[in-house]
C-alpha cells in the first residue's frame, strides 16, 4: 500500500515526470498495490473467525463483552489518534489545511462512506487509509454479535452466512458495475473478501483444508502463484462491464490460497516468515499502515520545496525515506502508545 500511495497520491508534485518511461514501468507494477487491501480483508476474516470459533470450542461460548473490549483496545486508540490529528492538529501545522471530511462519520466507523461522499475532492487525502479500518470494525461488530449471540450447533449455518456475504457482494457489485468509487469503497462491495476469509477460517477450524494443502506438490503451488498473479496483472483486460462484479473474487480467492499455503503446506517454495524481522514487522503493521499516508504527504512537500522532483533517482530516494520514516513512526507508536493498551487485553480473555 505504501508503494501504491507513493505513486498515486500528490501526482501533481512530480509533474511531467509521470510520463517518464521508467517511471511508467514501475507504476504499472506498483499500481496493483491497492490489492493489499484485499489481502488485508481476507486475512482479517480468516483470523477473527478462527479465533472466535476456537474460543467457542474451548469455553462453550463466546464472551461478547470481552471480545468487543479486545477489539477496542487493539483498534480504537491509534484509529482515534489519527482522527484527532487529521481534524484538530493538522490544519494548524505547516502545509496543513482544514479537512472536508465529517468527524461524526469517522467517529462511527463510517469513514468508507465519507470517502464515497467527499473523498474525490480531498487534495490531501491522508485520512483515506482509515476507510479500511472502518470496514473491518463494521465486520468485527456484526460478525462478533452474530457468533456471540447465536451459537449454532451446526457449523453449516456459518458456512451459509459467509456464502451469502460473498454472493450478496457480487450482486451489489453487479448492480453498481459502472460506479468505480462505489465498487472500491462501499462495504457491500468489499465484504466478499471478509466473507472468503471467514469461510476459509471456518473450514480450517474444521480441519477440512490441512490435508489438501499438505499434499500439494511444489510445481502445483508455483503454477497457482503464476496463474493468480497473471490474473491480477491483467484484471482490467479480463473483467470488463458487468463481469467486474466477480473481479474482486479472483484476488480474494488467490490470497486465500496464499494464506492457507503459507500456513499448512509442507512444500512451499518460500515461507514469508523466513524474511528477517517479518514477525516484528507484522506486529507494527497496523501503525505502519495508519502513518504511511502522513509520511507520504510531508515528504512530498519537502521534495517539492527543494526541487527534487525531476529525476528517477530522486523519486527512489523519496520512496526510501517515506518507508524508513513510516517504519520508525510505527515502531515508536507500537512501543510507547499501542503496547500499553495491548497489555490490557490479557484481562479480557
Amino acid at each position: 500500500m505504501l508503494l501504491f500511495h507513493s505513486f498515486t497520491l500528490h501526482r501533481e508534485i512530480w509533474g511531467d515526470f509521470y510520463q517518464n518511461e521508467w517511471f511508467q514501468s514501475f507504476y504499472q507494477v506498483f499500481e496493483k498495490g491497492h490489492l493489499g487491501i484485499n489481502l488485508f480483508f481476507v486475512l482479517s476474516g480468516f483470523l477473527i473467525t478462527y479465533l472466535l470459533l476456537w474460543e467457542q470450542k474451548q469455553s462453550g461460548k463466546i464472551n461478547l463483552v470481552n471480545y468487543l473490549i479486545r477489539r477496542t483496545l487493539r483498534v480504537w486508540p491509534l484509529y482515534f489518534l489519527i482522527i484527532l490529528f487529521g481534524f484538530f492538529v493538522f490544519p494548524h501545522l505547516p502545509y496543513g489545511i482544514e479537512t472536508i471530511h465529517e468527524l461524526w462519520r469517522y467517529s462511527l466507523f463510517l469513514a468508507n462512506f465519507d470517502e464515497l461522499l467527499v473523498g474525490l475532492n480531498d487534495s490531501i487525502n491522508f485520512l483515506t487509509a482509515i476507510w479500511t479500518v472502518a470496514v473491518e470494525e463494521q465486520f468485527y461488530i456484526v460478525w462478533g454479535l452474530l457468533i456471540g449471540l447465536f451459537t449454532f450447533k451446526k457449523k453449516s449455518m456459518y458456512m451459509i452466512f459467509f456464502t451469502l456475504i460473498i454472493l450478496g457482494s457480487i450482486g451489489f457489485r453487479l448492480s453498481n458495475y459502472d460506479a468505480p468509487r462505489v465498487l472500491y469503497f462501499h462495504t457491500f462491495s468489499v465484504m466478499s473478501d471478509l466473507g472468503i476469509g471467514g469461510l476459509i477460517g471456518l473450514l480450517a477450524f474444521q480441519n477440512r483444508l490441512q490435508g489438501f494443502f499438505q499434499s500439494l506438490s511444489r510445481p502445483v503451488i508455483i503454477a497457482v502463484y503464476i496463474i493468480g498473479l497473471a490474473l491480477i496483472l491483467f484484471e482490467h483486460s479480463i473483467f470488463r462491464g458487468p463481469f467486474i462484479s466477480v473481479a474482486r473474487i479472483v484476488p480474494g480467492l488467490f490470497f486465500a490460497f496464499v494464506i492457507l499455503e503459507q500456513v499448512y503446506s509442507n512444500r512451499s517454495f518460500f515461507k514469508v516468515d523466513r524474511i528477517p524481522f517479518m514477525k516484528y514487522s507484522g506486529e507494527i503493521s497496523y501503525g505502519f499502515y495508519m502513518f504511511h499516508c502522513i509520511a507520504i504527504y510531508y515528504w512530498a512537500m519537502f521534495f517539492r520545496d527543494h526541487q527534487l522532483t525531476a529525476h528517477l533517482y530522486q523519486f527512489l530516494i523519496y520512496l526510501i525515506v517515506v518507508f524508513a520514516s513510516t517504519y520508525i513512526a510505527a515502531m515508536v507508536s507500537y512501543k510507547y502508545f499501542e503496547q500499553p493498551f495491548l497489555r490490557l487485553k490479557k484481562k479480557f480473555k
